[in-house]
């Protein structure tokens, strides 16, 4: 498949992920042509009747990979393979000694240099691809992913989620001076530390252009940072204060409405994970949409806020514990109300105001339990849930679709009709309770790295030229990746 540009695997074909196969993915196009390869050492100097000199011919001819996922691979098959690959092709190796004849021929001017003198091979680089997924990988050990990551220099996505990277992987990656991440994904990855995200989030280049950034983490897997490290990141990481990110996961992090407070505005932001964290009160994360993100679509509230909890959490003796049906009125008092309804206005003339809701939020994801309290829903909100065990608070009446004649392409509309086919689908889907297919849902716990086509029902962009490109955290899977993307907590 010489114009093969993008790859993608599951743990249900990984035993397949052989080292011939790795080679056939990766030490295509550039690499093969030298662009990439050592500049010195024994992998320029062949027989012209080699089988590996064959196959190099022959992907040099091959288009350069530009995507591969590898979601979930774990199986020993692919491990051992992705390691001798790494060991083989990633890894700097000296070459054989120099012997006295070879040095003298090297040498004609008779100057005799120390016996066994070494060279090391340079590291081979593969420039071609930009979008890695390895979500799930955790069977591949550090000093096998670090080299593997850093082979490819023009990377753009990156997904580790569920990894074992560590912090002096991070910090490698930090030092790249050609890897420009467009969007990262570093949740429950429970070896890093708060300093190594930090780190990397403040002081280095790679993530000043991040417009996507999942840090997810939950009661199993709480994200490693500390409240002075995370107000650090917020007042400081480039993607903060330029205001450019429209993904961000932050759940399980200490976030307070003081750290709220602190973010300057992000006005490009859609959508906001901001699960597991029980202590924020719900009224800051109202205000801090209000004011400072007033474009989120999507928030995800799942075990966050006291008043939130339908009662579940241990209270203190002699204090009243809650119920389903006070979090559900506190949700739509304090959080649905205020930022999803018009302004009220009066007016003696026949003029009527078409002032919008103060935000454009449209999809809350919540608990189970609090899901369970909310019934049928109320007005034009539903409740729909995934194939697995996520749900989401919907306003059927809400979506974009396109306005003829306004030149604005698509826009936010929030009084679609009974009729309208997008809400029309909404209903559908709330109906089916979570007998649908896998690439149902909002706020994607996956990155989506190959080129692939979504449904537009649920489409979050209203650019569709995006649609033929890897769409990182924003992107739309069916299948297994929509599974891991959509269906699953983690």
């Amino acid at each position: 498949m010489p114009n093969l540009a993008t790859f993608g695997a599951t743990e249900y074909m990984d035993g397949a992920l052989t080292l011939p196969v790795l080679k056939e993915l990766f030490l295509r196009g550039a690499p093969s042509r030298g662009r990439g390869r050592p500049s010195r050492g024994r992998s320029l100097v062949f027989d012209v009747h080699d089988t590996e000199e064959e196959d190099r011919e022959r992907r040099r001819e091959c288009r350069d990979l530009e995507a591969a996922d590898l979601t979930g691979c774990v199986s020993a098959v692919f491990v051992n393979a992705l390691t001798e690959f790494v060991t083989t092709y990633l890894q700097p190796q000296a070459d054989a000694e120099v012997s006295d004849s070879e040095i003298d021929a090297n040498n004609p001017g008779g100057r005799r240099l120390r016996r066994g003198v070494r060279f090391q091979e340079e590291s081979l680089t593969i420039p071609g691809l930009q979008r890695l997924g390895l979500r799930g990988v955790k069977s591949v050990a550090p000093r096998i992913l670090s080299p593997f990551i850093l082979a490819f220099p023009s990377l753009t996505h990156l997904d580790l989620s569920g990894t074992r990277v560590t912090p002096d992987i991070l910090l490698a990656l930090g030092e790249s001076s050609t890897i420009r991440l467009q969007s990262l994904a570093l949740a429950r990855c429970v070896r890093l530390t708060s300093a190594s995200l930090k780190t990397l989030l403040v002081d280095s280049q790679v993530t000043s252009e991040l417009t996507e950034l999942n840090l997810y983490g939950d009661a199993t897997f709480i994200t490693d940072l500390s409240e002075p490290h995370l107000r650090d990141i917020i007042t400081k990481a480039p993607c903060f204060t330029k205001g450019v990110l429209a993904y961000l996961d932050l759940s399980s992090a200490p976030l307070t409405r003081e750290l709220l407070d602190l973010f300057r505005p992000q006005p490009k932001l859609r959508s906001l994970g901001l699960s597991h964290i029980p202590a924020i009160e719900l009224k800051a994360i109202s205000n801090f949409l209000k004011t400072t993100a007033p474009n989120v679509e999507i928030l995800t509230l799942v075990s966050t806020s006291p008043e939130l909890d339908c009662g579940l959490r241990p209270v203190a003796p002699g204090t009243q514990r809650g119920s389903a049906r006070q979090s559900s009125v506190a949700l739509h008092t304090q959080l649905i109300r205020p930022l999803c309804t018009p302004p009220f206005s009066f007016s003696l003339t026949s003029q009527t105001s078409n002032a919008p809701p103060p935000t454009n939020l449209r999809v809350v994801e919540l608990s189970t339990a609090l899901l369970a309290g909310l019934g049928a829903g109320a007005g034009t909100w539903r409740i729909i849930k995934s194939k697995g065990g996520r749900g989401w608070y919907v306003d059927t009446a809400s979506g974009w679709v396109a306005q003829l004649g306004s030149g604005k392409g698509s826009v936010l509309r929030r009084d679609l009709q009974p009729d309208h086919p997008f809400r029309v689908e909404m209903e559908k889907l709330s109906n089916a309770n979570g007998n649908v297919t896998s690439g149902v849902g909002w706020h994607a716990r996956k990155m989506e790295v190959r080129s692939c086509l979504r449904s537009y029902i649920l489409e979050v962009t209203d650019d569709p030229n995006k649609i033929l490109h890897g769409h990182g955290m924003l992107g739309r899977e069916d299948g297994l990746y929509g599974a891991a993307s959509f269906a699953h907590q983690g």
